[in-house]
């Protein structure tokens, strides 16, 4: 395996605890499949502990590659979005998944008004976990999503823990955060939901080719995430 998996400190990082504190986890994904990419795991084991799971969709995806479909945007978008719902449905079966309908590619252009609807989701956070794209990825989208998350997760008193996509992705993306990360060391039944939820974004693989080389990249033995704290809110 290479990029960054072949790092000597992949799979050599503090553990994430989950174990007592939070009710709830509030997943953020800038497009379908960014929850299975980069948080399956974590969707996975908290579902499973009896963790409240609320996957918050921003996008339908609709500017993906149109070689992936022979259909419109439109057809696209609905496509992804069934996939969404069979990917969590995997991690999280009776998970809702809220579809906020903001444009792929833009999501710059509407994130206050993100980041207020996760604030008023939060409510009082204190004992929610947020997870979203992480705020340094390489897709503006993700960057987007990941900052309104953070604006959120501060206002609602939440924790704030990220998750790069794209840079798993591209093995050429750059330095990994390796300071600020922890990692899930995942069972093998986390681990196989992991591969089936990637897998039900079928949309997104030209071949059964690029499923498997996908797979063998982004379904190892640990998720690995970025832990930091939400910026501090302005004191008014």
């Amino acid at each position: 395996m290479g990029g960054l998996q072949a790092d000597p400190r992949w799979g050599r990082l503090p553990d994430l605890e989950l174990d007592g504190g939070y009710d709830r986890l509030v997943v953020v994904a800038a497009h379908p499949d960014d929850e299975s990419i980069g948080a399956a795991g974590l969707i996975a084991r908290a579902h499973d502990r009896g963790m409240q799971v609320y996957v918050a969709l921003l996008t339908a995806g609709e500017a993906a590659d149109p070689t992936v479909t022979d259909g419109s945007r439109h057809a696209l978008a609905r496509m992804r979005l069934a996939e969404m719902e069979e990917a969590v449905g995997v991690l999280a079966p009776g998970a809702p998944v809220v579809f906020l309908g903001a444009q792929d590619g833009h999501l710059d252009e509407c994130e206050p008004h993100v980041a207020a609807y996760l604030t008023e989701t939060l409510g009082q956070g204190s004992r929610t976990l947020v997870a979203a794209p992480w705020r340094e990825d390489p897709h503006p989208d993700h960057r987007s999503a990941g900052r309104a998350a953070a604006t959120a997760a501060a206002a609602a008193g939440a924790r704030l823990i990220e998750f790069p996509v794209r840079l798993w992705l591209d093995t050429h993306a750059g330095e990994a955060p390796w300071d600020r990360m922890v990692q899930l060391a995942l069972t093998d039944a986390e681990r196989d939901r992991k591969v089936a939820a990637i897998a039900a974004h079928a949309s997104q693989f030209r071949s059964p080719e690029v499923l498997r080389t996908r797979l063998a990249h982004l379904a190892g033995s640990v998720e690995l995430h970025v832990l930091e704290p939400a910026p501090v809110p302005a004191q008014s």
